[in-house]
């Protein structure tokens, strides 16, 4: 089985009553994301719950998912996090019609743009047939791994 994360331990005192620590709970892991995002939304003069939808569409066979797109909304953009079709599905349009259709609520709710980022060894040539377009990118990963940023004007 594949796994993204490892365990390790990390402590550094930095005086009597202040420490640098791995060591967490998800208590308090969702206490800083909620500060960080009430921080967020007051600099954002609310804009950051705009326009507050979060878009989730499955693509189905009898019952079983062949695909999947998975968009968050914030700022009045879309961000893509998560994109994906089996393998003997991709090339057959199927991607470009659940990317279509995230555009299009996401639109209809009054987003302006999409945007997302991939690597040269996922699909950095399907977003660009689906319109978007590269506006940043990071080569520095090992192994020839490039990451790609990209955008597109709904």
């Amino acid at each position: 089985m594949f796994q993204y994360n490892k365990d390790f331990s990390y402590e550094e005192k930095m005086s009597d009553s202040l420490i640098i620590t791995s060591e967490h709970t998800k208590e308090e892991y969702k206490q800083i994301c909620e500060k960080l995002l009430k921080h967020n939304y007051e600099n954002t003069n609310g804009l950051l719950n705009k326009p507050g939808i979060d878009i989730y569409l499955l693509l189905k066979e009898n019952d079983k998912i062949i695909g999947a797109i998975s968009c968050d909304t914030f700022n009045m953009c879309m961000y893509i996090d998560v994109l994906w079709l089996d393998k003997e599905y991709r090339g057959l349009g199927y991607g470009k019609k659940l990317i279509s259709q995230a555009e299009k609520i996401a639109k209809e709710n009054g987003c302006i743009f999409s945007h997302t980022c991939t690597y040269n060894y996922q699909s950095p040539d399907f977003y660009k047939a689906c319109g978007y377009e590269v506006f940043g990118e990071i080569s520095d990963y090992p192994n020839g791994i490039i990451q790609y940023f990209l955008k597109k004007k709904l």
